[in-house]
């Protein structure tokens, strides 16, 4: 049982957790597609949020033509669409007048980005709390969790005026700074929340949105945060503070997964961003990932997606 192949498939079999599911990655950078930190904006150290315009981005940044990631939050608001959309093995035409949300790590491009227009709100996971909001951001921004999570959302015409209100003035508080901006920019940040939910809401029963314990919450933040950052069961339950097996029965209990279950579809989402954006060959994205022999992680990806790694990427370039 020392491979991970073989500790999965003991774990499906017996509904049991796993530990030390896989080795964890000893370099944290994944090599493709290209990871962008928050301080590529060149931003002050403690800002944690910046705001920009898709015109902004043009002039600035072709170096996000390619498919590429952050380590950080991000929420478009298209005020004129753009022909596409493409966020992990997902096309969007995005129309005017709709908010996108990208979490970290996704991979993600717009085509032909200058035809766009709209804001660009980019935000760590921690802005809130670091300026005095104790909040839980799925519950928050509901679009963002894992569980349901909504890549595009068309804003209603009642919504537009106040979303592109709530953006604006973001972006003239950061751009001004004078004093209380970062209070004013959490403040609206939340407003901004807040119109989002009740815009889902029009399109979906507010009791279909998932509540989680805080727990619950921060594993799932911290998993899909760092998702290029693959770690096992016990090192995760170790970094929230709580043994694997409580762990494993509460998170089972609210999202009807356990942490094997989550880890594998990390996996498997990681291994398929590997094999789709970058030229490393199939036992280098095996070795990335941390399995020890190449074979397991094709018999795994095989027995998950229906075909072998090569085929997968055959198949989707």
């Amino acid at each position: 049982m020392g491979t991970p192949l073989r500790r999965l498939s003991f774990a499906l079999r017996n509904h049991r957790p796993v530990e030390n599911l896989f080795k964890p990655i000893s370099d944290p950078k994944a090599p493709e597609p290209a990871v962008f930190s928050f301080a590529d904006y060149a931003a002050g150290a403690g800002e944690k949020l910046h705001v920009g315009t898709f015109d902004d981005a043009v002039r600035y940044r072709h170096n996000r033509e390619r498919p590429h990631r952050h380590d950080f939050y991000q929420i478009f608001w298209m005020t004129q669409g753009a022909p596409s959309f493409n966020i992990d093995f997902y096309h969007f035409p995005i129309e005017a007048y709709a908010l996108v949300f990208v979490p970290p790590g996704a991979v993600h491009t717009f085509g032909e980005k200058h035809t766009a227009k709209g804001f660009i709100l980019s935000f760590q996971e921690d802005f809130l709390e670091s300026e005095g909001h104790s909040v839980d951001l799925f519950a928050e921004c509901p679009a963002f969790d894992p569980a349901q999570i909504r890549t595009v959302l068309a804003v209603p015409g009642s919504s537009v005026d106040i979303v592109h209100a709530y953006c604006t003035r973001m972006l003239e508080e950061t751009n001004a700074k004078r004093e209380g901006y970062r209070a004013a920019t959490a403040a609206l940040l939340r407003l901004l929340f807040v119109e989002i939910r009740r815009c889902l809401s029009i399109q979906s029963t507010p009791t279909s949105f998932h509540k989680y314990s805080s727990l619950t919450a921060r594993f799932l933040r911290r998993l899909n945060s760092r998702p290029y950052q693959l770690t096992s069961a016990s090192e995760v339950a170790r970094f929230l503070g709580v043994s694997r097996s409580w762990l494993n029965q509460l998170v089972r209990q609210e999202t009807t997964k356990n942490l094997t279950d989550h880890l594998r579809g990390r996996l498997i989402l990681e291994s398929k961003r590997l094999l789709a954006h970058s030229d490393l060959n199939v036992s280098e994205i095996a070795y990335q990932l941390g399995f020890e022999d190449p074979s397991y992680f094709t018999r795994l990806f095989r027995q998950v997606e229906g075909l072998s790694p090569r085929e997968f990427r055959e198949e989707y370039r």
